[in-house]
């Protein structure tokens, strides 16, 4: 396998590491949901990283219901 690193931060995913993964696809009924578009290459991150995500995402959705 070759070795993986984190889209945001650059540090290395080791084999059994925890990580996230972000990959276009298209909802399909068809196929009960999500369907990955296997063109498009998957963008990694580390714990860490996906927790400030997460984060980012939340202070947004709370200003946006803030007006």
């Amino acid at each position: 396998m070759d070795e993986k690193f984190c889209t945001i931060c650059g540090v290395s995913l080791l084999n059994a590491t925890s990580a996230y993964g972000l990959t276009a696809g298209v909802i399909s009924a068809e196929h009960c949901g999500f369907l990955i578009d296997d063109d498009s290459d998957w963008d990694l991150y580390c714990s860490a990283c996906m927790n400030s995500v997460d984060r980012l995402i939340a202070e947004f959705k709370m200003a946006k219901a803030k007006g």
